[in-house]
């Protein structure tokens, strides 16, 4: 985050805003700062502003966290450990002076000319700023507008109330959810607020459409909860997903007879559908969006008994065992299994989803599959605690070997018991 202070006095002084006037629009839309700390993070006497907030300036400032952050000059080999150390050497120069940052700058400049590296790519580099987000597209504005009007009937909010609430003139309500208009992103932040939407991952979820960052998803059809939907969104973005299930098959790893079985026994509203056609259909668009080339890597372990279990006839156990095979010979999936007999490891918690990013500055998240409705965890220790658990399960369950083992054992005894 060596840029951090450069970048953000320049998107200031570029968007035309002073410190007070982004101190009071972060703080209507539900994230308090001060005057003084933004000017702070603006000369670099503090480096340290949380995820939550490096969103909403970029929110404000029509630019993204990556820019913001320096990101697109960092080099890109092994990305994420290189990225984290340039960034912590960029934290640690902050108080030096005058003299030591010249020298300090010295050293850089030599280290980057033995590396054939341009010596553009350092700070100075952040000498110009994105243009502001082009108007969202009639499918954005849509999306949008539907998702902010479900939010506003969820918190029993009419119109009238909504702009008396942030102000008349600032958004027309009913021409946003409509679709007609985009509304700023600062105004969607304090939306946001207002329906009492408090998840950083459902907040970011929103704004990364309200910022026009992505095209609108399948995931943000009305019909698709605002939870639900940001989970979804998650599961796209991340570069490596572990799950742990020790009830059913993975969703992601589901034959589709398995998936409809599995849903009837859990229940459609699970996943905040009517029909068990409509969980199945939102089941197999996730299994599209990370199948072939996507470059995720889905780290899957489950529990023995998943195996054993029939939730179906046995003709359906058996396909979608022969399929886990299949899966367990792709390079981007490991699959293990927790043993049945004598685990060395069991955690005292349900099925649970960690997923990791590509982008530096965003930590791991954690979800917590609940009976009706998952639980998006942000909280660093709570995600470390998953983080650990999942460590201790992958270590003390069967290797890649002993899973086709243990699968092709289950695969012969339904042979057996179908005759085959």
């Amino acid at each position: 985050m060596a840029n951090f202070a450069e970048r953000l006095d320049l998107a200031l002084t570029k968007r035309g805003f002073t410190g007070a006037q982004v101190a009071s629009a972060l703080t209507e839309a539900g994230i308090p700062i001060t005057r003084a700390y933004v000017s702070q993070l603006r000369t670099g006497k503090q480096t340290n502003p949380t995820l939550q907030v490096l969103r909403a300036l970029a929110s404000c400032l029509q630019v993204s966290v990556g820019w913001l952050v320096g990101d697109d000059y960092l080099e890109s080999g092994s990305v994420e450990d290189l990225q984290l150390r340039a960034a912590a050497v960029g934290l640690n120069a902050s108080g030096l002076s005058e003299s030591s940052l010249t020298v300090l700058r010295g050293v850089v400049e030599l280290a980057r000319k033995a590396e054939g590296l341009s010596e553009e790519s350092g700070p100075a580099a952040a000498s110009d700023i994105p243009d502001a987000a082009a108007p969202l597209s009639g499918p954005q504005r849509r999306a949008l507008g539907k998702r902010l009007h479900g939010l506003r009937l969820a918190a029993d909010l009419s119109v009238e109330q909504v702009e008396t609430a942030i102000g008349r003139g600032t958004a027309a309500i009913a021409a946003v959810e409509q679709g007609r208009i985009a509304p700023a992103p600062i105004s969607v932040e304090r939306l946001l607020t207002l329906y009492g939407v408090a998840a950083p991952p459902i907040r970011e979820y929103v704004l990364s459409l309200a910022r026009g960052e992505r095209e609108s998803a399948w995931y943000d059809a009305q019909s698709v909860p605002v939870w639900l939907a940001a989970t979804y969104a998650l599961e796209q973005r991340a570069t490596v997903i572990r799950t742990y299930q020790p009830q059913f098959v993975p969703p992601l790893l589901q034959t589709e007879e398995y998936a409809r079985a599995a849903i009837t026994a859990a229940g459609p509203a699970t996943l905040g559908q009517q029909t068990v056609d409509e969980a199945l259909a939102l089941v197999l668009a996730r299994q599209e969006a990370v199948a072939g080339d996507s470059g995720i890597v889905v780290w899957a372990v489950i529990d023995e008994s998943v195996l054993a279990r029939s939730i179906v006839g046995p003709h359906v156990q058996l396909r979608q065992i022969e399929q886990l095979l299949d899966h367990a010979k792709r390079p981007n999936v490991s699959l293990h299994v927790v043993p049945m007999e004598e685990p060395a490891y069991v955690p005292r918690t349900g099925p649970f989803t960690l997923w990791r990013f590509a982008e530096a500055f965003e930590p791991d998240i954690a979800c917590a599959h609940g009976i009706e409705s998952d639980e998006i965890v942000a909280d660093t220790a709570a995600v470390e605690a998953y983080h650990q658990a999942f460590t201790k399960l992958s270590v003390t369950t069967t290797t890649r070997e002993e899973t086709f083992e243990v699968l092709n054992f289950h695969r012969e005894r339904l042979s057996r018991s179908l005759g085959k």
